[in-house]
């Protein structure tokens, strides 16, 4: 009698899906890197001969240039992409954004009620830091009027849009808070923008992941490199030194001991395989200046 056909095992089944949901994975974070480092450089070709600033040259240098890191006792070196950091980079959005996920991740599972709330004000032609410190001081008086009462704690984070009819600031809160009352929330927010009524949305967002739309990008990479360069130059100016993250209240206070929580979590810096801890760090530039320098000292 023949011997019955066995498929895998359950346990080979599990491993292999595994295997495949991680290449997935990688795939997408490929795919997300190089569409990043398109937008990068059709942003930097946009402004290149428009904005001349120690700014844009640490934008133009991100992800194009390296950082060395030479051990001070065996003298190995390790390679890392330079990052600027800037918050309107395509290649730094994604990772400034998931740093500040993890904190609100931590906050928030000692939310009982959460809720998401969209507040909006109407398009504008030009976009400059005045009107957003404007928008900023407003989102501190809502925070203060009778309409937040009942609000323990949260955070607010200002985006920025333009789809080609005007400059739209908008804010995504996530409030601790058991009930709003929206007609008085729609109403406080018109008069602090010079409005008859402003569009306003909220949404209990307790087991969703509300965390993305709060911290998002100020503008996604995609949408800046889709402007014109009189946008992007504009947009650029505007933003600079200027906050779009704000925390009050309950988060505000825990900020100190999530972000030492958060210090706990992270891994050490790994020794060298040498055994040494110590380290310099030098950019692309100060390696090749460090090499000349040892170069002309030899030939003394």
């Amino acid at each position: 009698m023949p011997t019955p056909f066995k498929g895998p095992s359950p346990l080979a089944v599990s491993i292999s899906a595994r295997i495949q949901d991680r290449k997935l994975r990688e795939i997408q974070q490929r795919q997300l890197f190089d569409e990043n480092k398109d937008f990068h450089e059709t942003v930097r070709m946009k402004l290149s001969g428009r904005l001349e600033s120690n700014q844009f040259f640490n934008f133009s240098r991100c992800g194009n240039e390296q950082i060395f890191r030479t051990c001070e006792s065996c003298r190995a070196v390790e390679k890392f992409d330079y990052r600027c950091s800037l918050k309107w980079c395509p290649r730094c959005q994604w990772w400034l954004a998931d740093r500040r996920k993890k904190v609100l991740q931590v906050w928030a599972v000692r939310i009982a009620q959460p809720k998401h709330l969209v507040l909006t004000q109407r398009n504008f032609p030009i976009l400059t830091a005045r009107k957003i410190r404007e928008h900023t001081k407003n989102l501190a008086r809502m925070r203060k009027s009778k309409s937040f009462e009942a609000v323990k704690g949260g955070c607010v984070s200002v985006e920025v849009t333009n789809e080609q009819n005007g400059w739209h600031l908008h804010s995504h809160w996530l409030l601790d808070v058991r009930w709003l009352n929206m007609e008085k929330v729609s109403q406080a927010w018109a008069a602090l923008v010079g409005q008859e009524f402003a569009i306003v949305k909220i949404k209990d967002v307790r087991d969703t992941d509300y965390l993305k739309e709060v911290s998002k990008y100020v503008c996604e990479g995609s949408e800046i490199a889709a402007w014109p360069a009189e946008h992007i130059l504009e947009f650029v100016t505007a933003v600079r030194g200027r906050r779009f993250f704000f925390s009050f209240g309950s988060l505000f206070k825990a900020g100190a001991s999530i972000r030492a929580e958060l210090a706990a979590q992270k891994p050490e810096i790994q020794p060298c395989e040498c055994g040494c801890s110590d380290f310099i760090y030098e950019s692309e530039v100060d390696a090749i200046l460090s090499e000349v320098r040892k170069m002309s000292k030899k030939r003394r």
